[in-house]
């Protein structure tokens, strides 16, 4: 970006000149393979409307995007059509180069898109480039022994059925849908087992060698609405740790039936919050999920810590009209 804004985690809602130079990352293999398409059609409308107008596919890996990264920090928006790994590949590029990012849902949750009513819809995108209002959120980063450097989440990471579908499907090629997430699901279920861990929270521990599942969260959005975590927000700098301990297969049926009536869990969960949590894995190895994807597609090791902390400034989000700006600074005041 050109403009000469400062982030200040004090500032939520920021001003940007509308965008002029965009860049569309699509996801060739979310939404069945049709966000080529999307994106192209996508292309043609902004052009029209006398926008610059770059179209490039996804990386499979993080440092893919190093390729393009001067085309991330020429470019005033990203536009991502693709689904929440799509998102979280490119976390660290928008931070460092403060360039806004808008999301078209294209994956088979999209719950970044949708957590900020973005749509298909170009006249929705349009709008928002008009408009040029952006929310400034934190998001998540996972280190330790073993990882390479900091990892990013805008969501959440989590040990249970959940890690142990993602697993299964993890090494499949091809467009994904919600029938083969069901299908692996349930084999998930009938396999389940949880880990046992200890966590700490800003250096206290709040938990000790307990069987249980576990998800660190920075947004309370989760599988339609399911809210595993409400109170985690990434207009704050902190992060939440939910914990369900002694997690039992009827847990995952009440999970499965909230799903389909689209309402929250509210399960007997544990929550503890802080900028910095830090998971030990005991007794043998577990997968690990982050933001719907398998955490580097191997399992963390028995007896290793994984920790978790806050970015420490915020990436900056085009909004559409439609999004409650009013209800975004009430969150991020409680």
């Amino acid at each position: 970006m050109n403009d000469s804004l400062v982030f200040q985690s004090t500032r939520l809602i920021i001003k940007i000149p509308s965008p002029e130079k965009i860049l569309i990352i699509y996801n060739p293999i979310s939404s069945a393979g049709n966000t080529e398409l999307l994106a192209r059609k996508l292309e043609a409308v902004l052009a029209s409307h006398g926008k610059n107008v770059e179209v490039s596919p996804s990386e499979k890996k993080m440092k893919g995007y190093t390729r393009i990264e001067d085309k991330i920090a020429a470019s005033e928006l990203v536009v991502v059509v693709g689904g929440d790994g799509t998102i979280r590949k490119l976390l660290d590029l928008l931070n460092k180069t403060a360039t806004p990012v808008y999301a078209i849902p294209g994956g088979n949750e999209s719950l970044f898109a949708r957590s900020y009513a973005m749509s298909a819809d170009a006249d929705d995108l349009l709008q928002a480039i008009a408009a040029g209002i952006c929310v400034q959120q934190f998001y998540g980063l996972i280190s330790g022994k073993g990882i390479r450097g900091e990892k990013p989440f805008f969501h959440m990471a989590s040990m249970g059925l959940d890690s142990l579908t993602v697993k299964n499907i993890g090494k499949r090629k091809g467009p994904l849908n919600d029938s083969i997430y069901l299908w692996h699901g349930l084999k998930a279920l009938c396999a389940l087992h949880h880990p046992t861990i200890s966590v700490s929270v800003d250096g206290q521990q709040v938990i000790d060698h307990r069987s249980g599942y576990i998800i660190v969260a920075n947004t309370s959005a989760y599988a339609k609405n399911l809210r595993l975590v409400p109170s985690a927000n990434p207009s704050k700098s902190e992060l939440v740790a939910g914990f369900l301990p002694g997690a039992q297969p009827q847990h995952e049926l009440i999970k499965a039936m909230r799903i389909l009536q689209r309402k929250p869990a509210n399960l007997p969960m544990h929550y503890f919050s802080g900028k910095h949590i830090a998971c030990t894995l005991h007794d043998k190895a577990y997968p690990l999920q982050v933001d719907g994807d398998y955490f580097r597609n191997r399992d963390i090791e028995a007896e290793s810590t994984v920790e978790f902390s806050v970015s420490q400034q915020p990436i900056r989000i085009l909004i559409p009209p439609a999004l409650n700006i009013d209800a975004l600074q009430n969150a991020s005041n409680l």
